[in-house]
């Protein structure tokens, strides 16, 4: 039997959830709008979010993935460069939204979501079949 999903449609999907969160990181503006509808810490998601998507270092194969370009691999392995450090220094838990995007580290964060997001956004969304 077939599977339902083969693993280019899988990578497509992946990509496309990349690209929703770096939007998400990449404007405070989206964060605060998360933050008004959705009942989960903001801060957290952000840190996190990335993490269930990507996992470790040693997942990061985009270049491994026909979805991906070798410049969408580099501007993705960067902002992972920054997340690590956001990620490891800042506090845990967060603070409240509002005081989180006062950090910087907070701002160097959005400012490499918006850098890999620009990249990302040269080919955009791919297509996902349901």
């Amino acid at each position: 039997m077939e599977p339902l999903v083969d693993d280019l449609e899988i990578d497509r999907r992946l990509r496309n959830r990349i690209i929703e969160y770096l939007e998400l990181v990449a404007s405070f503006e989206f964060q605060r709008e998360y933050q008004r509808i959705a009942p989960v810490w903001v801060p957290n998601e952000v840190i996190n979010q990335w993490e269930d998507r990507v996992g470790s270092p040693a997942c990061l194969t985009f270049a491994a993935s026909p979805v991906y370009t070798l410049d969408e691999d580099r501007a993705l392995r960067d902002f992972h460069e920054v997340w690590l450090e956001v990620a490891d220094g800042t506090p845990d838990p967060l603070p409240e939204l509002e005081e989180t995007l006062r950090l910087p580290a907070w701002e160097r964060l959005r400012a490499a979501a918006e850098s890999a997001l620009r990249v990302m956004m040269v080919q955009g969304y791919l297509p996902e079949h349901h």
